[in-house]
C-alpha cells in the first residue's frame, strides 16, 4: 500500500496479492492444527464422558479420542483406574496411535491416547518412549488385565488395546462358593491376573489360568495343545471342578476340571468321613473342590487324573455310628499303601462286589480285600447278596496281609473269641456219645449238612447216609440253612476234634429226646454226621480242620483236593472265585470224616474202608463238579440287559465282556461284538493292565475268525494292542493263537519278529520250542543253537532243561537225553537236574534206561543229605515195580554208602 504523494498524482495505491498467497483459510488452519498432534505428541484433552473401559476425550478444535483402562496406569494393577477423574477434567496425554474416522469416536479422526506415568515422563518428541507394538508373550508369563465380559463359562480379559484373554470358569478358583458366584464376582472392569498357557497369535488372544503352571513344562508351541492345557495341573495341587457324572454303583464320579479335561474320583475317596452313601451328597453340575493324586498319560497321549474330594486325604476317618469294639470311638487312618496294613489292624470299606462265597471290600482307591463267607458275621449268612450289597460300609479286622501279591483278608467278625488266646478248655470235652444236641444248618453239601451245635464253637457234619431211614435224593427240597434241628452224637474223637451226628428216627425211638438247660425242644430227624470241632472260636473252624485233613490224606497216600483248592487260595484275589478257599476245607472235613471210627483191627476191614472211602470221594467229586456246572449255568446271563447289568457291577472285569461278546457272535451280530470290545478297551481302567490284554486277545480271536480279510484285520488289532499292554505279552498271544488255528506260516513269520525285539526272553524261545514239537519238526536243534547264544548265560540251564522236558513229553525223547547230558556234564551236582531226569525217565517208562541212570546218580560223590535224596528216589521206584529183590538191593547199596562215608 503507498499513501498520497506527488508521485502517485496524490492518490492511495493498493497492491493486491493473489489469493492463494497468504490468505488463511478455515482448511488451511485446521491441516496446520492437525500436523501438530503426531503419535507421540503431548496433549492436554478433557474428558467428555466417562465408560467402564475407557474414557472419552476432546482436544484442540475439533478433536476427539479414548484413552483405554489398560493406558492409565503401567501395571493394570488399580482396581478403579477411573475413580480419580471426572467429566470436564483436563489430563495430560500422549497420542499413542491415530486411527481412521469411526463410528465410536465422535466426529472426525479418532486417536488412542494414554496417561500412564512412564509414557508421560517424555519431552514430548513424537515417537520418543512409545511402547513396541510386537505381539511377545510366552508360556508362564504373569499378566494382568480388566474383565470386559462374563458368561456362565468364561471372562474375557483386555491385556493392551489390541490383545485380550480367556480365563474359564474351573481356573478361577478352587473354592465352590466362589465358582457359583463366578459371573457375580467377576464383574466387568475388574482387575484380574494370570499366568499364560495358550497363545494365539493370529487373533492375539491368550488363555489364562490363576494358578501358576508346571516350570517343566517349558516352552510349548501350538502342536503341544493337549500338553498345554494340563500342563498346570500337578499331583498334590487343589483345584476346582464340577461333577459331571454320577457313575453307576460303586463307580464314583466323574469332574471336570478343565474345558476339555476330565478327572475321576474314586468311590473312597468321596468324604472325609466313612458314611454309608457318599455320593448322596453331590448331583451333577455341583462345584467341588478337588486334590489332584496322581495325574498320568497313555501312550496315545490321553491324560488320566484321579482326584480326592477329602479336605484332609492323609488324616484318619471317623468311624461314625459304625463301632467296633465295645462301643469305643475310634478314628480309622485312611490307607493308601499296602505297606501301612498290618494284620490286627481295624479297617472300614465299601463292599465292591459279593457271592454266595464271600465278597470283595475296597480299603482304598488302590487296595481291595477279600472276606471269606465264613468271615463276614458272627451268625450264620444265608444271602450274603442282600445282606452285603455293593457300596455297603463295613468295618473289619485284617487277617493277613501278602504285600508282593497285593492280597489282603479281612474279617468282619467282631466275637470276643477273635481276640482271645486260645483256651485250653476243649467244648469237645462237653460232648459223649449218645448226648442229644440242638443246633442249626450251616451249610448244605451233596454230601451231607453242616451242623452249628448251640453254645458251642462246634460244627458238625451229618453224612447223607445219616440223614433219614429212607433215601433223601435232594437235600435241598428237605432242609434248608438256618433251620433248626435236634441229633444224636455219634461218635467223638477227641484228638482231631471230630463228632458225629446222627439225624435218623430210628436213633429216636428208645429215647426221649430231652434238651439240655438253654437248648431248644424243637423235633427233627436223626442223622448221623460227623462234626468238626474247632478252636474256641468258629473263626478259625476251617482253617484248622482243613490242616489236619491235608495231613491225614497225605499219610494215606491221597491226592487231597483240598492242598490243590488251597494253592489256587494263594493266587491274588482278582484272579481266584471265593469258593475256591471255603469249599476245600469242607471236602477235606468229608474226607476224614466219611467212615465212622470203629474198633475193627482185620487188614480186610481196612482195606474195604479205604476202598469205600475211595469210592465216596470220588462220587464226591463228581456230584461237586455237576453242582458247578449246574449253578454256572444257572448264573450265565440270557440276554443283553442281563449282560449290561453285569457289566455295570464289575467293569474292570474281563470277563463279563468276553462272555457278552460271545453271545453276540452266537446271534451272528459280528459288529455288535466288536463294538463291546471297543467299549470294553474304552471303560476297563488304564491300571488293569492283565483285564485290558484279555480283551485284546478276545478282539484277535474274533478278527481271525471273521475280519475281512482276517491277516489286515488282526495286523491292525494287533499294531493297536502293541500300544496299549507289554510287547512281549501281545507277541505271545498273537503266536498261540495262530498255533492253536494252525497257520504256520504267519506264526513262523510273527517269530521272526518276536525275536528280534524279545531275543533275551526264554518264554518266547521256548514257545518256538514248542511249536516244532507239536509240528513234529526236525528244526529244533538250529533253534536252541540260536537261542543258546542269544540269551543270557544264566538263563541257559532254564531254557535247556524246560526245552528237554518238551522232548520228553511230545518230541524225541533222545533229544531230551541229549539235552539233559549235555547239562549234567556242566553242573553234576545238581540234584535238581537229576530229579527232573529221573522223573521224565519214570514217565517213559523204559526200566533199563531208568534203572541206569539211577545207578549213575547214586555213584557221584555228594553230601550226604543230596544222597539220601536220591536213594528214597531210588527205593520209592522199586517200590512202585514191586520188585523186593531190587528193594532190597538198593536198601543195601544205601547202606554201604552211609558206612563207607560215616567211617
Amino acid at each position: 500500500m503507498a499513501l498520497p504523494a506527488p508521485a502517485t498524482c496524490g492518490k492511495l495505491l493498493l497492491l493486491l496479492k493473489h489469493l492463494g498467497d497468504g490468505v488463511d483459510t478455515s482448511s488451511s488452519k485446521r491441516a496446520r492444527k492437525k500436523s501438530s498432534y503426531d503419535v507421540g505428541s503431548l496433549i492436554q484433552a478433557e474428558i467428555t464422558e466417562i465408560k467402564p473401559l475407557e474414557l472419552k476425550v476432546k482436544f484442540g478444535s475439533g478433536f476427539y479420542g479414548r484413552i483405554h483402562i489398560t493406558e492409565v496406569t503401567d501395571d493394570n494393577s488399580a482396581e478403579s483406574p477411573f475413580s480419580d477423574y471426572r467429566i470436564g477434567q483436563t489430563l495430560a496425554s500422549r497420542i499413542v496411535s491415530k486411527g481412521s474416522k469411526t463410528k465410536n469416536i465422535k466426529g472426525g479422526h479418532g486417536c488412542e491416547l494414554s496417561i500412564k506415568p512412564s509414557l508421560l515422563k517424555g519431552s514430548g518428541e513424537p515417537d520418543e518412549g512409545l511402547p513396541s507394538e510386537e505381539f511377545n508373550y510366552t508360556y508362564g508369563q504373569r499378566v494382568s488385565g480388566y474383565v470386559y465380559k462374563v458368561d456362565s463359562d468364561w471372562a474375557w480379559l483386555t491385556i493392551s488395546r489390541d490383545v485380550n484373554a480367556q480365563l474359564y470358569i474351573l481356573d478361577s478358583s478352587c473354592e465352590p462358593c466362589e465358582l457359583a458366584e463366578f459371573q457375580n464376582r467377576l464383574r466387568v472392569g475388574k482387575a484380574l491376573s494370570g499366568h499364560i498357557i495358550t497363545v494365539n497369535k493370529e487373533k492375539k488372544l491368550l488363555r489364562l489360568v490363576m494358578q501358576a503352571p508346571a516350570d517343566a513344562c517349558g516352552e510349548l508351541d501350538e502342536k503341544n495343545y493337549d500338553r498345554r492345557l494340563t500342563c498346570h495341573l500337578v499331583e498334590g495341587s487343589t483345584v476346582g471342578g464340577r461333577i459331571s457324572k454320577i457313575l453307576p454303583g460303586i463307580g464314583g464320579l466323574l469332574v471336570q476340571i478343565d474345558q476339555h479335561q476330565y478327572g475321576k474320583v474314586h468311590f473312597t475317596e468321596l468324604t472325609d468321613s466313612w458314611v454309608s452313601n457318599p455320593l448322596s451328597c453331590y448331583q451333577e453340575g455341583q462345584f467341588v473342590k478337588c486334590k489332584v493324586l496322581e495325574i498320568t498319560r497313555g501312550v496315545m497321549g490321553v491324560v488320566h487324573v484321579d482326584l480326592s474330594l477329602r479336605s484332609a486325604p492323609d488324616a484318619s476317618r471317623d468311624l461314625g455310628s459304625s463301632e467296633l469294639n465295645g462301643g469305643m470311638h475310634t478314628s480309622i487312618q485312611h490307607v493308601d499303601k499296602i505297606t501301612d496294613l498290618h494284620p490286627d489292624m481295624v479297617v472300614q470299606g465299601y463292599v465292591k462286589n459279593v457271592s454266595s462265597k464271600g465278597c470283595f471290600i475296597m480299603l482304598s482307591r488302590k487296595i481291595d480285600a477279600r472276606i471269606l463267607i465264613s468271615k463276614l458275621s458272627d451268625n450264620f449268612v444265608e444271602n450274603p447278596e442282600n445282606e452285603f450289597p455293593i457300596g455297603k460300609l463295613v468295618v473289619g479286622k485284617v487277617l493277613s496281609v501278602e504285600p508282593l501279591s497285593k492280597r489282603v483278608e479281612v474279617t468282619l467278625r467282631t466275637s470276643s473269641a477273635l481276640k482271645e488266646p486260645k483256651s485250653g478248655n476243649n467244648p469237645v470235652d462237653h460232648i459223649s456219645v449218645g448226648d442229644i444236641i440242638s443246633g442249626r444248618i450251616k451249610r448244605i453239601q451233596p454230601y451231607g449238612l453242616f451242623i452249628s451245635i448251640d453254645h458251642t464253637n462246634a460244627v458238625g457234619l451229618c453224612h447223607v447216609s445219616e440223614l433219614s431211614d429212607d433215601h433223601i435224593e435232594d437235600l435241598e427240597t428237605q432242609f434248608k440253612a438256618g433251620e433248626k434241628v435236634t441229633a444224636k452224637v455219634l461218635t467223638v474223637d477227641k484228638e482231631r476234634n471230630r463228632i458225629s451226628l446222627g439225624l435218623k428216627k430210628s436213633y429216636f425211638k428208645d429215647e426221649e429226646v430231652q434238651a439240655s438247660p438253654g437248648q431248644s425242644h424243637d423235633s427233627a430227624i436223626g442223622i448221623n454226621d460227623t462234626i468238626m470241632l474247632d478252636e474256641p472260636t468258629v473263626t478259625s473252624q476251617r482253617n484248622s480242620a482243613s490242616m489236619e485233613i491235608t495231613n491225614n490224606e497225605s499219610d494215606n497216600g491221597h491226592q487231597p483236593i483240598l492242598a490243590d483248592a488251597e494253592s489256587r487260595a494263594l493266587v491274588p484275589p482278582l484272579e481266584v472265585p471265593l469258593d475256591d478257599m471255603e469249599t476245600s476245607d469242607i471236602e477235606g472235613d468229608v474226607g476224614q470224616t466219611l467212615v465212622p471210627v470203629t474198633n475193627a483191627d482185620t487188614t480186610a476191614g481196612e482195606k474195604k474202608k479205604r476202598g469205600a472211602k475211595r469210592k465216596a470221594r470220588e462220587e464226591r467229586e463228581q456230584e461237586i463238579r455237576a453242582a458247578e456246572e449246574r449253578q454256572l449255568e444257572k448264573d450265565v446271563p440270557r440276554n443283553t440287559d442281563e449282560f449290561e447289568k453285569l457289566i455295570k457291577s464289575s467293569p474292570n472285569n474281563s470277563y463279563p465282556w468276553i462272555k457278552y461278546m460271545a453271545f453276540m457272535l452266537s446271534l451272528a451280530d459280528i459288529e455288535k461284538a466288536r463294538s463291546i470290545a471297543e467299549l470294553a478297551l474304552k471303560r476297563i481302567s488304564s491300571q488293569e493292565e492283565s483285564e485290558k490284554l484279555n480283551i485284546w486277545v478276545a478282539y484277535l480271536n474274533l478278527e481271525n475268525e471273521y475280519g475281512n480279510p482276517p491277516e489286515e484285520a488282526v495286523k491292525k488289532i494287533f499294531v493297536r494292542a502293541l500300544q496299549h499292554c507289554d510287547s512281549k505279552k501281545v507277541h505271545l498271544a498273537l503266536l498261540e493263537m495262530y498255533e492253536r488255528t494252525e497257520q504256520h506260516k504267519l506264526a513262523d513269520e510273527l517269530f521272526g519278529t518276536t525275536v528280534r525285539k524279545h531275543c533275551n526272553s526264554c518264554k518266547v524261545w521256548l514257545r518256538r520250542i514248542q511249536s516244532l514239537v507239536d509240528r513234529k519238526s526236525d528244526g529244533v536243534q538250529p533253534v536252541v543253537n540260536d537261542a543258546l547264544k542269544r540269551l543270557p548265560q544264566h538263563k541257559h540251564i532254564k531254557f535247556l532243561s524246560k526245552t528237554a522236558i518238551l522232548e520228553f513229553k511230545c518230541g524225541v525223547p533222545d533229544r531230551g537225553r541229549t539235552l539233559f547230558e549235555s547239562i549234567l556234564r556242566q553242573h553234576p551236582k545238581r540234584t535238581d537236574l537229576w530229579s527232573i531226569y529221573l522223573d521224565q525217565e519214570i514217565k517213559l517208562g523204559e526200566a533199563d534206561m531208568i534203572r541206569a541212570l539211577f545207578e549213575r546218580a547214586i555213584s557221584l560223590s555228594l553230601p550226604l543229605k543230596k544222597m539220601k535224596f536220591l536213594f528214597n528216589k531210588y527205593l520209592a521206584y522199586e517200590k512202585s515195580t514191586g520188585d523186593e529183590k531190587r528193594i532190597e538191593s538198593v536198601k543195601a547199596k544205601a547202606i554201604e554208602y552211609a558206612e563207607n562215608n560215616l567211617a
